[in-house]
């Protein structure tokens, strides 16, 4: 090690070595390592491998720490378009919405699923990320799903879906799509909905 990173460890803060922790797991996992060592977090994060479990005791610890994160990003990339928009512009702003959050989620989404059957913690962040969307997709859509007074839970449900993580997956990843071709079927599907 050399003295200049010694130094810089010796430096941190707490706060600055929990966040480089989950900074080195979440990195390691948009880079598709999706299970890494404590060892290999830690030379990620330039911290000895004790200081991981100093700063998360669990494993769990760490992982709810790390959706926490990764949940605030996802949030910062909803969209809110004007309800009065002419349909197509709101269409389109929710689709570069889906692609951004796609780009952004494509492994952790995939690993915090798996997770969420175990760890409560997860499970409850992803679902608050999830209504969040969801709210923005209500306003957002809000002349079209209104109906007696009320939104159409129901053609809520199917909008949400054709936006969401897994839509996208099953066009890119499993159906080798690109994601331009991903925007335009899932762009097709809303008008379809929605027009």
């Amino acid at each position: 090690m050399s003295e200049s990173t010694a130094r810089a460890r010796r430096r941190r803060n707490p706060e600055q070595t929990r966040a480089a922790i989950v900074a080195a797991l979440l990195d390691a996992i948009h880079d598709g390592e999706l299970d890494p060592t404590g060892k290999r977090i830690a030379a990620r994060a330039g911290v000895s491998e004790r200081s991981v479990f100093v700063h998360f005791p669990g494993r769990d610890d760490l992982r709810v720490a790390v959706v926490e994160v990764q949940s605030e990003r996802v949030e910062a990339l909803i969209e809110n378009p004007d309800p009065e928009l002419p349909l197509a512009d709101r269409i389109d702003a929710v689709v570069r919405q889906s692609a951004a959050i796609f780009a952004l989620q494509r492994n952790p989404r995939l690993l915090g699923l798996l997770e969420s059957h175990t760890v409560p913690g997860v499970d409850a962040r992803m679902r608050l990320t999830d209504t969040r969307i969801r709210a923005a997709l209500a306003r957002a859509f809000a002349p079209e799903l209104t109906h007696d007074g009320g939104i159409d839970e129901e053609l809520l449900d199917l909008v949400d879906a054709a936006v969401g993580w897994p839509t996208r997956h099953h066009l890119v990843d499993r159906r080798g799509r690109s994601q331009a071709e991903a925007s335009a079927a899932i762009r097709r599907e809303l008008m379809a909905l929605l027009g």
